[in-house]
């Protein structure tokens, strides 16, 4: 993994995660909440909990140790609408993408270590780190997408292969 390869894993995930809210968009309130008994309960819920995945990986990449106090506050309390779940994501984007203009290939390959929200503590390469959250990202994507199928409405094309036909053709 390089970091060419990265940045493009980055700008899929951010171009799915804006395909999976411009559908959220389309919904009514009711629809984003309903709990299908899934994944974080409801489109929203899961929404949040990519955010907010999204937001904790990269605070420890930065050097920081979010604990789950600041998640609850920022993510599950804080992001109570579309509109405030859609800003702050985008600002994490856009905190990332800063990160990724100033990383080394170097870094990539260095083991990095974390702390995760249970305590437990550990260091693995920052690339496989990142490799991670991309995976996180498009797992609960694919629940979102299915979430949006079961209330009958078409949802949008998320895949990685969609995305890669799509910069082809760009």
């Amino acid at each position: 993994m390089n970091l060419t390869d990265i940045t493009q894993l980055f700008a899929y995930t951010e171009w799915a995660n804006n395909l999976a809210l411009d559908a959220a968009r389309q919904l009514l309130d009711e629809q984003l909440r309903h709990d299908f008994k899934c994944s974080h309960g409801c489109i929203f819920g899961t929404l949040v909990h990519i955010a907010g995945a999204e937001w904790a990986w990269l605070q420890r990449w930065q050097g920081n140790t979010p604990n789950l106090e600041q998640a609850r506050s920022l993510w599950l309390d804080g992001a109570c609408d579309l509109n405030t779940l859609t800003e702050r994501w985008s600002k994490v984007a856009g905190d990332r993408h800063e990160f990724l203009a100033n990383l080394s290939e170097d870094r990539l390959t260095t083991p990095t270590p974390f702390k995760l929200f249970s305590g437990a503590a550990g260091a693995m390469p920052l690339g496989g780190q990142m490799q991670h959250v991309v995976n996180h990202s498009t797992m609960h994507r694919g629940q979102v997408v299915g979430m949006i199928r079961q209330l009958g409405i078409v949802p949008p094309t998320t895949d990685l292969f969609a995305y890669l036909r799509q910069q082809l053709v760009a």
